[in-house]
């Protein structure tokens, strides 16, 4: 884990008095238990846990159910933990590279999972 990274990036997301949060472009980063435990304790206390949104209809739940189960790299769904979430301003694309490399991996799931990375979302 790149701390000095971490450290750079924090301070990039601070808010700046007077600064116009609502002409940020905000990244939100998505990241499953286990990643987070690779975290120091006061980076992981930065993220809030969430939840999976519920399905409104049973097409959306087994796509959802889906999508629970290839982000935590599971065939069951209750196998999968909890989900934490951080928005971060102005993400690059070196900054997600890191978030991704943060990434847990299995033989069957050879590209990773555990690590979402959502751009451009405005306040």
């Amino acid at each position: 884990m790149n701390e000095v990274w971490l450290q750079e990036l924090n301070k990039r997301n601070l808010m700046v008095q007077g600064e116009d949060c609502s002409k940020w472009d905000f990244a939100t980063v998505t990241v499953s238990s286990s990643v987070l435990e690779k975290l120091s304790h006061e980076e992981q206390a930065k993220f809030q846990m969430t939840e999976f949104k519920r399905a409104t209809n049973e097409i959306e739940h087994w796509a959802r159910v889906e999508e629970i189960c290839d982000f935590f790299g599971v065939e069951d769904p209750d196998y999968a933990g909890d989900v934490y979430v951080r928005r971060f301003k102005n993400l690059t694309l070196d900054d997600e590279t890191q978030w991704l490399d943060l990434r847990d991996f299995s033989e069957d799931i050879p590209e990773g999972f555990g690590v979402k990375v959502d751009w451009g979302m405005k306040k």
